[in-house]
Formats: structure tokens, sequence, C-alpha cells
């Protein structure tokens, strides 16, 4: 950790290096791992350094699988370009596991602007006046605090600088660059709104209700108030405070078809699907970020069915060890359903193995049976509460005889893949295809497919009927072919069934389609890659932001209703920025996605900390009011060397009025003190015929 001095504080053990249990999905190994140069080291051949900037998460004495139940666990999950990456780590005795937490937590407090759980961050000035701070220096003179404050922007008032004079170390420097962060842009709030008279209950009633558009406002005023009246001060501290962030109470009561359900796809994956690792690290993950829906995808075991992809070269993982996963961090972001959806790939025997497995983890989770449900309906979220439900499809029959299909199609594969890895994936294919062959489906697995029951797509003609238990899953292409010829059908077997699509085969680095275009038609489970950062996972991000994983559709999607169409004038005043990473030039671009061109604010010369643009871009889209939640404003923080900072959500969920937003880096780790101080407003111009 840094102290004042700018000096790290790591314990000499541990930047010499001490012995260590590493965790792989191949081996477990005794490694030296230390911690220097900012970052966690081990003696190997290979990638043996995560800088302390890469960390998304520390899960500290939670082992991910009950194989190594050690209290002595440390899991690193960190961020390489744009893959999710995990680092396994086991302390040999009690007091090295102390100081290696000890040691994290104040690294990852004083060097990193995230969020990770169970940190408390450092001061947010800290982080940069470290940057700034001369080398060496334990103290400077006014007029140097002047020509650093000014580097970033602040000026230092003459009423504050006369209780500064001599010399200032990193402590008193840090207060004087707390008193010298004034908001003159909320000054200028307050004016306008106590224009007509101070801000007394009545009057902040109005603003709270007509300008911030917020549904529940008892108790707001008595806790802001000083000497019966907002003032500057009053508020200020209520636009920063979560009293300002309009609650969306959303009813978990209707069936649950009439949701979109937040999906994962390849959950096992942590890397690209062509030679990622398997491991139950991708289901934790997910499950922490609010997912409701993960994939398995089931293999023969020795003793017991395993997980891994069966066309690549993925290593594999035990249902068992997944299903413990899932049971312990499956409810811990969201109490509503978690969903596991199979492939099944083994035999009869394994399959009976899987039903017992899941019994014997889940117990009473597990729903075995159906809940009372009026109507033939499927059950609502609410009613299944903190229960697993578990889907599979009947496996096709596969040619008796073992052959080697190839694995891609040629247009997928390129010739600079390793021959050894086609050697490998060959064996594995020519193996698997004497093994793996699914001789019928087990009754005790059918058994367990109570309001999920997998079936083939068959299109949406009357001869074709579809039990309400019944769900088929389609593939990205199947999708955009019925999205074409049958959008409507689909919406209408929505209002009534479950449907989930999944990413096409060949995208073999695990990139993804855009979402949008399938929730349009109403389809609940649109299964992502999460273990790839791109524009699909941000708009799912966006999309479940602060939920419990299951958003609510909007009407024209649950139920038949004609809706007009109408235009929307949708104005966004930037104002300014807060706590942004240093950096000169920086300007906001505004746009609502596939919709409209991006629109931008000037460029801002030099650093500065609290950048202010106060400027209005504004948009218009045409669309429906049920469609209105399909399209998403995204905020990005940018300089001329790309994207800093961002914000997302669906037109419909933005906060209206002035607020902070919460801001998140390119690989949507949220920042602890970035935030984007912005109005919005959204209101209809025109209604047309829809």
């Amino acid at each position: 950790m840094s102290n004042h001095d700018g000096v790290e504080i790591v314990p000499p053990a541990l930047v010499q290096g001490v012995p260590m249990l590493k965790i792989s999905s191949k081996k477990i190994k005794q490694v030296i791992v230390r911690i220097r140069g900012g970052g966690i080291s081990w003696s190997s051949k290979k990638d043996s350094h995560v800088t302390i900037s890469e960390i998304r998460d520390l899960r500290l004495g939670q082992p991910p699988t009950e194989t190594y139940n050690s209290s002595r666990w440390i899991t690193v999950v960190y961020v390489r370009a744009t893959q999710w990456k995990v680092l396994h780590l086991i302390a040999l005795t009690d007091e090295i596991y102390a100081m290696w937490v000890k040691a994290l937590k104040e690294l990852v407090s004083v060097t990193l602007d995230r969020h990770v759980t169970d940190v408390t961050p450092a001061d947010p000035d800290m982080i940069w006046i470290k940057q700034l701070w001369p080398m060496g220096t334990k103290a400077i003179d006014r007029e140097k605090a002047e020509g650093l404050c000014r580097q970033i922007g602040l000026e230092i008032p003459p009423a504050v600088a006369e209780s500064y004079d001599g010399l200032l170390d990193m402590s008193t420097f840090h207060q004087l660059v707390k008193e010298c962060q004034t908001r003159p842009e909320i000054e200028k709030i307050h004016n306008e709104l106590s224009e007509d008279g101070p801000l007394d209950e009545h009057r902040v009633a109005r603003f709270l209700r007509e300008r911030q558009h917020l549904q529940s406002i008892d108790g707001v005023f008595d806790k802001f108030k000083q000497d019966g009246l907002w003032t500057l001060h009053s508020l200020t501290e209520f636009l920063c405070s979560p009293d300002n962030a309009p609650t969306i109470s959303q009813d978990m009561t209707l069936p649950i078809q009439h949701y979109f359900i937040s999906s994962s796809h390849n959950t096992y994956l942590v890397g690209e699907q062509w030679r990622g690792e398997s491991t139950v690290e991708g289901y934790i993950r997910v499950l922490l970020a609010g997912c409701r829906c993960v994939e398995m995808d089931v293999q023969n075991g020795d003793t017991e069915p395993v997980v891994f992809h069966r066309k690549t070269l993925t290593s594999s993982v035990s249902v068992r060890d997944i299903c413990r996963a899932i049971n312990q961090y499956g409810f811990v972001t969201s109490t509503y359903p978690v969903i596991i959806s199979a492939e099944i790939h083994c035999a009869s025997e394994q399959q009976n193995r899987l039903a017992a497995i899941l019994r014997d983890v889940f117990g009473e989770r597990l729903v075995t049976a159906p809940l009372y449900v009026d109507d033939g309906d499927l059950p609502s979220p609410e009613q299944l509460k903190g229960r697993v439900l578990f889907k599979a499809k009947p496996p096709k029959p596969e040619p008796k005889s073992p052959r080697l299909d190839p694995p891609f199609s040629p247009d997928s594969t390129s010739s600079t893949e390793s021959d050894s890895g086609f050697a490998r994936l060959a064996r594995r294919l020519s193996i698997n295809g004497k093994t793996d062959r699914p001789d019928g489906f087990s009754q005790q697995l059918s058994d367990l497919l109570i309001y999920t029951a997998g079936v083939k797509y068959q299109g949406f003609s009357k001869l074709n009927e579809y039990e309400p238990r019944h769900q088929f899953s389609v593939s990205e292409r199947t999708a955009a072919r019925i999205i074409k010829e049958n959008k409507a059908d689909w919406i209408k077997h929505n209002f009534t069934h479950l449907s989930r699509v999944y990413p096409r085969a060949t995208r073999l680095a695990s990139s993804n389609y855009d979402p949008v275009a399938v929730w349009e038609a109403g389809c609940q489970l649109v299964a992502l890659n999460w273990q790839t950062l791109d524009e699909a996972t941000l708009l799912n991000h966006a999309m479940f932001h602060g939920s419990n994983g299951y958003i609510l559709k909007p009407p024209a999607l649950r139920q038949k209703i004609h809706e007009l169409g109408q235009t929307y004038q949708i104005k966004v005043d930037i104002i300014s920025g807060q706590r942004i990473p240093l950096s000169p030039d920086l300007y906001v671009e505004a746009s609502i996605v596939n919709f409209q061109p991006a629109k931008r604010t000037k460029m801002l010369e030099g650093l500065t900390l609290n950048p202010r643009w106060e400027e209005t871009l504004s948009f218009q889209i045409s669309t429906t009011p049920s469609m209105l939640s399909l399209r998403f404003l995204h905020l990005e923080v940018k300089n001329r060397n790309g994207l800093l900072a961002q914000w997302m959500r669906p037109v419909a969920l933005a906060p209206k009025g002035w607020h902070h937003l919460p801001l998140y880096d390119p690989l949507m780790s949220r920042f602890v003190f970035a935030t984007l101080f912005v109005k919005i407003e959204v209101e209809v111009v025109e209604d047309k015929e829809g």
C-alpha cells in the first residue's frame, strides 16, 4: 500500500516471494509467488504476471469447488486485452494467507479506481495525487501546489489559499485539493430553481416530482434541509445521493414467459470457445453478475458426467462441481429462479447419474413437480423464487458407426491453427464417436423437465401444438430467418411460451450477435458469450443493469395490442464530469445505438479533474412506446486515443432530470468515483399512425 510519502508498503516476505499452490484445470503445482513491480508474479515459463490495474475481482477464502476445500484460497479475476482470466492460489499457512489478503486489498484500494467486492476504495483524490506528486519529495511550497492544481484545471480560490501557507506535505495538499473542488454548475441549477423564491418543502416536492420524476419523495426534503430550506449544499448533497436514483419496481408475479431473462452461452468457458479453459469460474462470474440462465454441454466422464465443448480443445470440468458452484453462487445477486440449459451428449447410465447429481446437490431447490398454477400457464418468477429449473431436449439419435465429422465449416478455420491441435481434436472426436452417442433419453432426466422441456422448432402452423412447458432453442441464423419470415407469429408464440436463441457454432472466438433484434421478437432467453466483451454484452449489461436478472417485457410483447407510433425528442444536457481518469482532450459522444448517428460535445483542451462541457445533444426517434424499451442511449467519454468511460441504458429506463450517471470502463468494470453529470429529458413530439 502507499503511505503519504508514496512508499509502497508490501510485506518484505511477499516482495521476495513465498511458496504457494497454483491451481489450474490441468494441474496443481507449488510455485514462488511475489508482489512487486505493481503486480503479482510467479515462477513460470509464460504469462506469469498480473498487474494490479488488470484485477477486476478478488474472491478470498471461497474455493470454486469442493475438490480443494481450503479456507486459504485466493482467486484473482483479471482482464487481459478483452478476455477474462483467473488465477487460483492457495496459501500454505494462515499467516501467509492473512498477509496476502491484507496486501491485495490495500493495493487494489489505492491503485485501482474500479469496484472490487469487499475492497473499500481509498480516497478518490489520492489515486491521481500519487501520479502528480514529485518523486521522492516530502513537501512542496504553495507556488508548486498551485502549479500542480493548474495541471488538472483546478483554480485555488483566494479565500482557500490564505489558510495554506508555508510547505505542504502530501496530506495537506490533499486537503487543499478537496477545498478547491467547487460545483458552479449546481449553483446555476440552484439559482434557476429558486427564482420564484427559496426552496421550501412545496417547491422541492414539485422539483422532485416534475423535474426528477421520482415516484417516492417521502422524507427526502427533511433529509437534506438546512434551517427549513434546501440550500446550495442541500441540493448538491441530494444530487450526489442514492435518493436521486429513480426506483423502478416491477411486478414479478406474471408468468415467467413475460420477462426477458439474462442468459449466457458456453458458460463453462472463460476464454474463446476454440481453445478456452472450461472452469466453474465461468458460472460463478456470470451468476454474480446477475445471469439467470446458464448452459452445460454434458458429456460422458470416467465415473460421473463432465462438461466440455465437444468439438473444440477445451478442458473438462465435472458436472457435480458446476452444480455446487451454481448452488453456492446462484442466489447471491438475485433470489429469482436459475435455469440450467443442458445439451445432453452422454449415455443413459450417465444421464441417470446427472439426474441424481441434480437432486443431490440442489435438493429442495430443484423443481421436480408442478407448482399449483391456474389455467395451465407457466409459473411466475415470484412463485419460482430460489428455485432451479432444469431444461434439456431429448438428444438426436446419432449414427451407429463411429465416424469423424469435420468439426468446423471450411470457411471458419484458418491454416495457421496448429496441426497438433487438430490431431488432438480428431482423437477426441473419434473416441467420442464410440462413447458419447446418447442411447435414448433417460426417464430420470425426463422427469425433471417440468416447465422447461426442450423441443425441436417446427414452425408455427396450427398442426404443430406446443404445450406451455415446451421450449425450443434456435441458433442466431434460424432466429434471423424466423424474424424475416414469421416475426409476428414468433411474438405471439412468446406470449405463452419461452424460447431461447444462442450464437452460431462457427463463432470460434466467442463473438456475439445483436440481441436487440431477438428481444424485439419477444424472445426471453437471448444467450450470449459473456466471456467476450463486445457491443452485444454491453447491450445485455444495459438491459439488465440493476435488475434481478428478469426484466418485464413491454406490453406489446406480452399481449396483442395496437400501439400508435410516436416521435420522441431525447435531449441530453452533458454538463460535467467528476473524477474521470485524468486525460487531455476530453469530449462526450452520445448515440441512440443502431438508430442515429452519434453527436459529440466540443473537445476540452488540457488536463482537467472535473471537466465541464455544458452542451445539449438532441435526437429524434420514431417508434412505439413498447419499443422505446429496446432503444439504447449510449454516452461515451473519449479522448483522441479512444474510449475512457461509458454509460448505456434503454431510453425508457434512463433517469429523467439531473443525475450523476455511474461510469464503466471499456471492459464494463464500474469506476468507483467517476460520474457524468447530465440532464436527460424524453418528450413526445407527435403521434402518427403506427
